[in-house]
């Protein structure tokens, strides 16, 4: 199922939402295409369709300084495959992918079903471009549900009652949060994975990847800020340490916390370095 969006005033998009008629709960919302959307520069990036003007050119903005972008790009989504499929072995059925992105195939449920045939994904995302394709392509699957919600409100998403109808919170749950902490303040995001840890079954893990400063050259650094300072999410990188530091209170995975080319991996490393790892949850 798809929607049929159409140009309208102040850089709007108008979509029917005829399909979502069934819901009586959500609003449909309205698209921004005045500035880029990181999810939609994502979508782009990777080869997607799901994308305006504002965000091509954004991207070819930090292609400019950053030729292996896309690649970059790719390599994150490689990280989340392999993640998932890790966890998928560890006999994780159950998934929540915040700051889950525009659906790409193969996506999270994609990837866990192959493994656990009955595994149950919660997307949750609250771009509004992003709520359409996931609720249009993704949420009429089998064990599958979309979420229009904060990732930086951990209490509020885990006692939402959709969720906990969809998953068991007696037991794990795989926690992605996959390329969207550098949209997160640094002293915010430590804080809500805090309580993400706190709130979530024993035995759960948890799946990081984040833009590290360190060994990324500082021009770099500051181009793709300087970019994404003009979309509805501005970008911050971290210092190793500090990426280290998201991932306190767990236990890592081999190989620990290292480049995502490198993590069950062996690929080139990239000229925009993002790290990434899997933990058990204490």
């Amino acid at each position: 199922m798809t929607t049929q969006p159409h140009d309208s005033q102040a850089g709007q998009i108008e979509v029917d939402w005829s399909w979502t008629s069934s819901d009586d709960d959500w609003i449909p919302p309205e698209i921004d295409t005045s500035r880029p959307s990181a999810a939609r520069m994502y979508d782009y990036a990777i080869g997607g369709k799901d994308n305006y003007e504002v965000d091509r050119q954004a991207v070819h903005e930090v292609a400019r300084l950053v030729p292996d972008f896309r690649t970059v790009a790719l390599a994150n989504r490689g990280f989340l495959i392999r993640a998932v499929r890790e966890m998928a072995e560890l006999g994780i059925d159950q998934f929540i992918d915040l700051g889950s992105g525009i659906p790409t195939s193969p996506n999270v449920h994609e990837v866990a079903q192959v493994f656990r045939p009955g595994a149950r994904v919660v997307y949750v995302d609250n771009d509004p471009i992003v709520m359409t394709y996931n609720r249009a392509l993704c949420e009429p699957r089998t064990g599958v549900l979309a979420l229009d919600h904060d990732l930086r409100r951990p209490q509020s998403l885990i006692d939402e009652p959709k969720l906990r109808n969809h998953l068991d919170l007696d037991r794990p749950i795989g926690l992605l949060m996959v390329a969207v902490l550098h949209f997160v303040r640094r002293e915010m995001a430590v804080k809500v994975i805090e309580q993400y840890r706190r709130l979530l079954p024993e035995g759960s893990y948890l799946a990081i990847s984040v833009v590290c400063a360190d060994g990324t050259a500082p021009g770099v650094v500051e181009r793709l800020e300087q970019v994404f300072q003009g979309s509805t999410t501005p970008f911050v990188a971290r210092s190793a340490s500090q990426v280290e530091q998201l991932f306190d209170g767990t236990r890592p995975l081999e190989p620990g916390v290292v480049d995502v080319t490198q993590w069950r991996n062996n690929e080139k490393p990239l000229p925009v370095r993002i790290l990434g790892g899997v933990a058990q949850i204490s």
